[in-house]
Protein backbone atom coordinates (compact mmCIF):
# COMPACT_ATOMS: atom_id res chain seq x y z
CA UNK A 1 0.00 0.00 0.00
CA UNK A 2 1.20 3.33 -0.81
CA UNK A 3 1.49 6.84 0.72
CA UNK A 4 1.12 9.74 -1.89
CA UNK A 5 2.61 13.00 -0.85
CA UNK A 6 2.16 16.43 -3.28
CA UNK A 7 4.39 19.19 -4.23
CA UNK A 8 7.54 19.98 -1.18
CA UNK A 9 9.46 22.48 -2.58
CA UNK A 10 11.83 22.65 -0.42
CA UNK A 11 9.66 21.74 3.11
CA UNK A 12 11.46 19.41 4.46
CA UNK A 13 10.44 20.46 8.39
CA UNK A 14 6.77 20.26 7.09
CA UNK A 15 7.79 17.03 5.34
CA UNK A 16 9.60 15.29 8.53
CA UNK A 17 6.62 15.69 10.15
CA UNK A 18 3.77 14.77 7.69
CA UNK A 19 6.11 11.48 7.44
CA UNK A 20 6.10 11.21 10.87
CA UNK A 21 2.52 11.59 10.93
CA UNK A 22 2.17 8.95 8.83
CA UNK A 23 4.20 6.33 11.08
CA UNK A 24 7.47 6.38 9.10
CA UNK A 25 10.88 6.97 10.89
CA UNK A 26 14.70 7.71 10.19
CA UNK A 27 16.02 3.98 10.25
CA UNK A 28 20.04 3.39 11.36
CA UNK A 29 21.19 5.02 8.04
CA UNK A 30 18.46 8.25 8.30
CA UNK A 31 16.05 6.65 5.66
CA UNK A 32 12.49 7.22 6.35
CA UNK A 33 10.85 3.54 6.65
CA UNK A 34 7.61 2.61 7.38
CA UNK A 35 7.34 -0.14 9.73
CA UNK A 36 4.34 -2.13 8.18
CA UNK A 37 6.17 -1.87 4.30
CA UNK A 38 4.09 1.18 2.90
CA UNK A 39 5.86 2.88 0.97
CA UNK A 40 5.66 6.39 -0.41
CA UNK A 41 4.93 7.98 -3.12
CA UNK A 42 6.12 11.29 -4.16
CA UNK A 43 4.48 13.62 -6.80
CA UNK A 44 7.38 15.59 -8.03
CA UNK A 45 8.28 19.28 -7.72
CA UNK A 46 10.90 18.50 -4.42
CA UNK A 47 12.94 22.01 -5.33
CA UNK A 48 12.75 25.45 -5.83
CA UNK A 49 10.94 28.28 -3.93
CA UNK A 50 11.65 26.51 -0.16
CA UNK A 51 13.97 26.98 2.75
CA UNK A 52 15.44 23.69 2.67
CA UNK A 53 15.29 22.53 -0.86
CA UNK A 54 18.81 20.23 -0.05
CA UNK A 55 17.31 18.37 3.02
CA UNK A 56 14.74 17.85 0.82
CA UNK A 57 16.44 15.91 -1.46
CA UNK A 58 18.34 14.24 0.58
CA UNK A 59 14.82 12.70 2.38
CA UNK A 60 13.36 11.96 -1.40
CA UNK A 61 16.43 10.50 -2.81
CA UNK A 62 17.50 8.73 0.29
CA UNK A 63 13.95 6.89 0.32
CA UNK A 64 13.71 6.08 -3.17
CA UNK A 65 17.30 4.93 -3.34
CA UNK A 66 16.78 2.78 0.04
CA UNK A 67 13.35 1.39 -0.98
CA UNK A 68 11.05 2.80 0.81
CA UNK A 69 9.44 5.61 -1.67
CA UNK A 70 9.00 5.64 -5.36
CA UNK A 71 8.84 8.95 -7.01
CA UNK A 72 7.69 11.42 -10.34
CA UNK A 73 9.06 14.21 -12.02
CA UNK A 74 7.45 17.31 -11.69
CA UNK A 75 7.79 20.25 -13.89
CA UNK A 76 10.40 22.00 -11.21
CA UNK A 77 12.86 18.96 -11.52
CA UNK A 78 12.28 18.94 -15.70
CA UNK A 79 12.65 22.50 -15.80
CA UNK A 80 16.26 22.32 -14.56
CA UNK A 81 17.52 19.62 -15.96
CA UNK A 82 16.43 22.14 -19.00
CA UNK A 83 18.23 25.26 -17.09
CA UNK A 84 21.29 23.50 -16.42
CA UNK A 85 22.01 21.78 -19.85
CA UNK A 86 24.12 23.53 -22.71
CA UNK A 87 21.94 23.68 -25.78
CA UNK A 88 23.98 22.56 -29.07
CA UNK A 89 22.79 26.03 -31.25
CA UNK A 90 23.95 27.75 -27.81
CA UNK A 91 22.85 28.70 -24.43
CA UNK A 92 20.79 26.49 -22.20
CA UNK A 93 17.20 24.54 -23.49
CA UNK A 94 16.09 26.46 -20.88
CA UNK A 95 17.14 30.05 -21.75
CA UNK A 96 18.24 32.60 -18.41
CA UNK A 97 15.91 34.58 -18.83
CA UNK A 98 15.07 36.69 -15.07
CA UNK A 99 11.83 35.17 -14.30
CA UNK A 100 13.51 31.41 -14.73
CA UNK A 101 16.17 32.19 -12.74
CA UNK A 102 13.91 34.12 -10.12
CA UNK A 103 11.91 30.18 -9.98
CA UNK A 104 14.95 28.77 -9.64
CA UNK A 105 17.01 31.14 -7.56
CA UNK A 106 16.72 29.25 -3.85
CA UNK A 107 17.61 26.08 -5.65
CA UNK A 108 20.63 27.81 -6.62
CA UNK A 109 21.86 29.12 -3.49
CA UNK A 110 21.38 25.83 -1.60
CA UNK A 111 24.12 24.19 -3.92
CA UNK A 112 26.34 27.12 -4.02
CA UNK A 113 30.22 26.50 -3.59
CA UNK A 114 32.28 24.09 -5.64
CA UNK A 115 31.52 20.72 -3.68
CA UNK A 116 27.86 21.17 -3.25
CA UNK A 117 27.49 21.99 -7.20
CA UNK A 118 29.47 18.88 -7.48
CA UNK A 119 26.32 16.94 -5.81
CA UNK A 120 23.68 19.22 -7.56
CA UNK A 121 25.14 17.77 -10.66
CA UNK A 122 24.70 14.14 -8.92
CA UNK A 123 21.43 15.22 -8.47
CA UNK A 124 20.50 16.48 -12.00
CA UNK A 125 21.54 13.27 -13.30
CA UNK A 126 19.18 11.47 -10.83
CA UNK A 127 16.17 13.68 -12.14
CA UNK A 128 16.97 12.20 -15.33
CA UNK A 129 15.76 8.37 -13.93
CA UNK A 130 12.62 9.78 -12.44
CA UNK A 131 9.68 8.25 -14.56
CA UNK A 132 7.32 10.80 -15.97
CA UNK A 133 4.65 8.70 -14.70
CA UNK A 134 3.23 5.74 -12.85
CA UNK A 135 0.62 2.93 -13.65
CA UNK A 136 0.77 0.80 -10.77
CA UNK A 137 -1.83 -2.23 -9.76
CA UNK A 138 -4.82 -0.58 -8.91
CA UNK A 139 -3.76 3.37 -9.10
CA UNK A 140 -2.22 5.86 -11.28
CA UNK A 141 0.54 8.85 -10.56
CA UNK A 142 1.36 11.94 -12.70
CA UNK A 143 2.75 15.11 -11.81
CA UNK A 144 0.13 17.26 -13.57
CA UNK A 145 -2.12 15.50 -15.93
CA UNK A 146 -2.83 11.72 -16.91
CA UNK A 147 -4.53 12.33 -20.31
CA UNK A 148 -4.40 8.59 -21.90
CA UNK A 149 -3.14 10.34 -25.46
CA UNK A 150 -0.18 12.22 -24.35
CA UNK A 151 0.73 9.30 -21.46
CA UNK A 152 0.97 6.64 -24.79
CA UNK A 153 2.95 9.08 -27.05
CA UNK A 154 5.35 9.79 -24.37
CA UNK A 155 5.23 5.72 -24.25
CA UNK A 156 5.80 5.31 -27.58
CA UNK A 157 8.79 7.66 -27.12
CA UNK A 158 10.05 6.71 -23.93
CA UNK A 159 10.03 2.80 -23.55
CA UNK A 160 11.68 2.95 -19.39
CA UNK A 161 8.64 6.32 -18.98
CA UNK A 162 12.11 8.20 -18.24
CA UNK A 163 13.83 10.71 -20.25
CA UNK A 164 16.92 10.58 -22.23
CA UNK A 165 19.09 13.29 -23.70
CA UNK A 166 17.83 13.33 -27.14
CA UNK A 167 14.24 13.29 -26.17
CA UNK A 168 15.05 16.18 -23.50
CA UNK A 169 16.73 18.15 -26.80
CA UNK A 170 13.72 17.52 -28.12
CA UNK A 171 11.20 18.49 -26.22
CA UNK A 172 12.61 21.98 -25.49
CA UNK A 173 11.87 22.64 -29.57
CA UNK A 174 8.58 24.66 -29.18
CA UNK A 175 5.90 23.55 -31.07
CA UNK A 176 7.26 20.11 -30.96
CA UNK A 177 5.25 17.23 -30.37
CA UNK A 178 7.36 16.06 -27.72
CA UNK A 179 6.72 19.64 -25.50
CA UNK A 180 3.45 19.20 -26.27
CA UNK A 181 3.38 15.90 -24.54
CA UNK A 182 5.49 16.85 -21.47
CA UNK A 183 3.90 19.93 -20.95
CA UNK A 184 0.38 18.54 -20.79
CA UNK A 185 1.54 15.28 -18.28
CA UNK A 186 3.77 17.85 -15.97
CA UNK A 187 1.88 21.40 -15.96
CA UNK A 188 -1.67 20.29 -17.29
CA UNK A 189 -4.08 21.73 -20.47
CA UNK A 190 -4.20 25.28 -20.53
CA UNK A 191 -7.29 27.29 -22.85
CA UNK A 192 -7.57 30.46 -23.45
CA UNK A 193 -9.56 32.96 -21.74
CA UNK A 194 -12.48 34.09 -23.67
CA UNK A 195 -12.59 37.64 -24.82
CA UNK A 196 -9.78 40.14 -22.83
CA UNK A 197 -10.24 38.57 -19.46
CA UNK A 198 -6.87 37.77 -17.76
CA UNK A 199 -6.12 36.86 -14.01
CA UNK A 200 -2.61 37.55 -12.23
CA UNK A 201 -1.00 34.64 -11.22
CA UNK A 202 0.69 33.14 -7.95
CA UNK A 203 3.83 35.00 -9.17
CA UNK A 204 2.04 37.97 -10.22
CA UNK A 205 2.05 37.66 -14.29
CA UNK A 206 -0.63 38.60 -16.05
CA UNK A 207 -2.00 35.77 -17.90
CA UNK A 208 -4.43 35.04 -20.63
CA UNK A 209 -4.84 31.63 -20.32
CA UNK A 210 -6.06 29.02 -17.91
CA UNK A 211 -5.12 25.71 -16.56
CA UNK A 212 -8.38 23.76 -16.88
CA UNK A 213 -9.63 20.75 -14.46
CA UNK A 214 -8.61 18.11 -16.84
CA UNK A 215 -10.48 15.53 -14.05
CA UNK A 216 -13.95 17.81 -14.78
CA UNK A 217 -16.64 17.00 -17.34
CA UNK A 218 -16.58 20.29 -19.18
CA UNK A 219 -20.39 20.07 -20.93
CA UNK A 220 -21.75 19.95 -17.56
CA UNK A 221 -20.05 22.64 -16.03
CA UNK A 222 -19.43 26.22 -15.33
CA UNK A 223 -16.00 28.39 -15.77
CA UNK A 224 -16.37 28.09 -11.63
CA UNK A 225 -15.87 24.54 -12.01
CA UNK A 226 -13.75 24.15 -15.25
CA UNK A 227 -11.23 26.69 -14.68
CA UNK A 228 -8.37 26.38 -11.64
CA UNK A 229 -8.65 30.28 -11.08
CA UNK A 230 -12.00 32.35 -10.18
CA UNK A 231 -12.60 34.68 -13.21
CA UNK A 232 -15.61 36.94 -11.39
CA UNK A 233 -16.91 38.39 -14.61
CA UNK A 234 -17.25 34.56 -15.54
CA UNK A 235 -18.86 33.04 -12.72
CA UNK A 236 -21.74 31.04 -13.27
CA UNK A 237 -21.33 30.58 -17.01
CA UNK A 238 -21.60 27.29 -18.65
CA UNK A 239 -18.61 26.52 -20.61
CA UNK A 240 -17.65 27.22 -24.28
CA UNK A 241 -17.17 23.49 -25.28
CA UNK A 242 -16.99 24.46 -28.85
CA UNK A 243 -13.66 26.52 -28.27
CA UNK A 244 -11.78 24.00 -25.76
CA UNK A 245 -8.79 22.73 -27.82
CA UNK A 246 -8.84 19.20 -25.96
CA UNK A 247 -11.98 18.93 -24.40
CA UNK A 248 -11.73 15.07 -23.53
CA UNK A 249 -11.81 14.62 -19.15
CA UNK A 250 -10.73 11.53 -17.44
CA UNK A 251 -13.37 9.08 -17.05
CA UNK A 252 -11.52 6.26 -15.81
CA UNK A 253 -12.52 4.22 -12.26
CA UNK A 254 -8.59 3.60 -11.41
CA UNK A 255 -7.44 6.44 -9.34
CA UNK A 256 -5.39 9.00 -9.82
CA UNK A 257 -3.53 11.03 -7.84
CA UNK A 258 -1.67 14.17 -8.69
CA UNK A 259 0.05 17.49 -7.52
CA UNK A 260 0.88 20.93 -9.63
CA UNK A 261 -2.18 22.92 -8.92
CA UNK A 262 -1.43 25.68 -5.89
CA UNK A 263 -5.00 24.64 -4.40
CA UNK A 264 -6.21 26.28 -1.28
CA UNK A 265 -8.47 25.77 1.40
CA UNK A 266 -9.66 22.58 3.09
CA UNK A 267 -8.31 19.40 1.05
CA UNK A 268 -10.82 17.49 -0.57
CA UNK A 269 -11.31 15.02 -3.76
CA UNK A 270 -12.13 16.35 -7.05
CA UNK A 271 -14.22 13.31 -8.00
CA UNK A 272 -14.38 9.62 -6.57
CA UNK A 273 -11.36 8.63 -8.39
CA UNK A 274 -9.25 11.66 -8.80
CA UNK A 275 -7.25 14.28 -6.12
CA UNK A 276 -5.21 16.68 -6.08
CA UNK A 277 -2.50 16.46 -3.18
CA UNK A 278 -0.88 20.19 -3.73
CA UNK A 279 -2.62 22.40 -1.37
CA UNK A 280 0.48 25.45 -1.88
CA UNK A 281 2.84 24.73 1.05
CA UNK A 282 5.34 26.99 -0.22
CA UNK A 283 2.61 29.76 -0.20
CA UNK A 284 1.71 29.09 3.46
CA UNK A 285 -0.92 26.01 2.87
CA UNK A 286 -0.24 22.53 4.05
CA UNK A 287 1.92 19.88 2.91
CA UNK A 288 -0.76 16.97 2.01
CA UNK A 289 -0.44 12.63 1.64
CA UNK A 290 -3.26 10.11 0.56
CA UNK A 291 -3.35 7.15 2.48
CA UNK A 292 -4.10 4.32 -0.07
CA UNK A 293 -5.41 1.16 1.01
CA UNK A 294 -5.95 -0.39 -2.30
CA UNK A 295 -9.83 1.22 -2.54
CA UNK A 296 -10.65 1.87 -6.34
CA UNK A 297 -13.27 4.77 -4.72
CA UNK A 298 -11.57 7.49 -2.99
CA UNK A 299 -12.70 8.63 0.80
CA UNK A 300 -11.96 11.90 2.40
CA UNK A 301 -10.31 10.09 5.16
CA UNK A 302 -7.71 8.86 3.40
CA UNK A 303 -6.12 12.57 3.25
CA UNK A 304 -3.38 13.32 5.89
CA UNK A 305 -2.27 17.00 6.17
CA UNK A 306 0.13 18.91 8.39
Amino acid sequence: MYDLIGDIHGHAAELRQLLAKLDYAPDAAGVYRHNGGRQVIFLGDFIDRGPAIRETLLIVRGMVDGGAALAVMGNHEFNALNFWTFDPSGGHLRPHLPHHILQHIETVRAFNGKELFAEWRDYLAWFMRLPLFLELPGLRVVHACWDARYIAQLRQWLPHDRLTPEFLLRASRKGSAELNAVEITLKGHETDLPGDHHFFDKDGHRRTKMRTAWWRDPTSATYDDYFLEPIEALAGQPVDVAALPSPAYYQDETPVFFGHYWLRGEPRLLTPHSVCLDYSVAKGGELVAYRWQGEQELTPAGLVRV
